[in-house]
């Protein structure tokens, strides 16, 4: 009788209820559909999580259970602070019909009468939204074909860059290679042109001690006539 009456019991009782803490499971699970090779990485990211709020708690389980099912504050009390419901049960004790929607309370506000203004505001920003969002569309869509190109162009530049560097090197070479060779020309003729001078010097000096030695000879002839 009493194990009859136990499984009766037991095909009465709901199979749920057997887990422990079964009222704390307030909602379903869900999966989001993600690549098979990330499942282990999601799981250890969520035995990581479980890790992290246990260590909160010092590693103790049923502390944790029992500050996650603690009953929250009591309701504050707003009969006596001027609130709606303070207002509701007031105009309840005196028996009053609840009104009905004022459709005139906001005509003598100044602001509603642009509000085909406002309406033209919201369509722009509706239509700037709706940009926006082809925008991510286009992006999520094109982004492996965009990526690549872009990491082609960066090549190209890459290249570009690699073969100006080159060139203004041997330009430089070029350039520092020239103007040694034009230092040394340069250099030679100035040597030369300094020989040309102290050779024009010397000849000048002797022109003049000949003149001098002519002059001071006609000048003693000249005495002895």
């Amino acid at each position: 009788m009493d194990s009859s009456g136990a499984s009766s019991a037991d095909a009465d009782f709901p199979l749920y209820r057997r887990n422990r803490h079964h009222d704390l499971v307030d909602s379903l699970s869900f999966v989001d559909a993600v690549p098979v090779e990330l499942e282990a990485r999601i799981r250890e990211l969520i035995s990581d999580e479980k890790r992290a709020i246990l260590e909160e708690f010092g590693g103790d389980e049923e502390a944790l259970l029992q500050r996650y099912i603690q009953p929250i504050g009591s309701v504050p009390d707003l009969t006596t602070s001027g609130h709606m419901y303070h207002l509701e049960v007031e105009r309840k004790a005196r028996g009053e019909p609840l009104q009905g929607l004022n459709l005139d309370k906001y005509t003598g506000y100044d602001h509603v009468n642009d509000i085909n203004e406002r309406l033209d505001h919201i369509r722009v920003l509706s239509e700037y939204a709706h940009g926006a969002q082809m925008n991510l569309e286009l992006m999520d869509r094109y982004k492996e074909a965009a990526w690549l190109r872009h990491l082609e162009d960066l090549s190209s530049m890459q290249s570009s860059m690699i073969r100006e560097k080159s060139r203004l090197e041997s330009a430089i070479e070029q350039l520092n290679k020239d103007r040694k060779v034009s230092n040394i020309e340069w250099a030679g003729r100035l040597r030369t042109l300094t020989q040309e001078y102290d050779d024009y010097q010397n000849r000048n000096r002797q022109l003049l001690l000949a003149i001098e030695r002519l002059q001071n000879n006609r000048q003693d002839s000249g005495a002895t006539l």
